[in-house]
């Protein structure tokens, strides 16, 4: 089978420690290749990849002294912009509920703020944030989609995401974000 899906997404850390304890603990993902570049100019990069599990990976690159890039700077894409916390994240398959729910309950089990299960009509979503402040989503298809499906419109009062959940505030907290560095 041919692949024509995304390869990898490359991504900044300022703590490439972190990050690997994140993903390699909290994700449950393994890693990939590990290699450290040298600049022409000087410094040093680590860089890692790892594998999310269906062939595709997420790559991190932690500049350390390198001239011309700052020694702190907004690690994720959102803040780096001025955007608020929901724009730019990044979702991954679960096959079924049941495995959204298991997710779930292990990202809580492991200390990581999580939003309840959102329902968006035609998938399901949980929410969350790595150490670089990246918005994340576990998300699991319902239906197929049709061509109804396709056409813009206003789904403002069908798409209630959490419901009447008492605790939708704080979903919407960790949907927007606070800045990382």
């Amino acid at each position: 089978m041919k692949r024509a899906g995304v390869h990898h997404l490359g991504l900044v850390t300022l703590d490439v420690e972190r990050t690997i304890d994140f993903y390699t603990n909290k994700m449950g993902w393994k890693i990939a290749w590990c290699d450290m570049l040298t600049p022409h100019d000087g410094g040093l990069i680590k860089h890692v990849f790892f594998d999310t599990g269906d062939g595709s990976y997420i790559s991190f690159m932690s500049p350390q002294k390198v001239p011309g890039v700052p020694v702190e700077f907004a690690t994720d894409l959102n803040s780096a912009q001025r955007l608020p916390g929901y724009y730019y994240h990044f979702a991954f398959w679960v096959d079924s509920l049941e495995e959204l729910q298991e997710k779930r309950d292990n990202l809580v089990e492991q200390g990581v703020d999580v939003t309840a299960i959102a329902d968006h009509e035609w998938c399901k979503s949980i929410y969350f944030r790595d150490p670089n402040g990246m918005l994340l989503e576990f998300c699991a298809t319902l239906r197929e989609l049709g061509d109804e499906d396709q056409v813009m419109r206003d789904r403002s009062a069908t798409n209630v995401m959490f419901g009447d959940d008492p605790e939708q505030e704080r979903w919407f907290k960790i949907l927007s974000g606070a800045p990382a560095k």
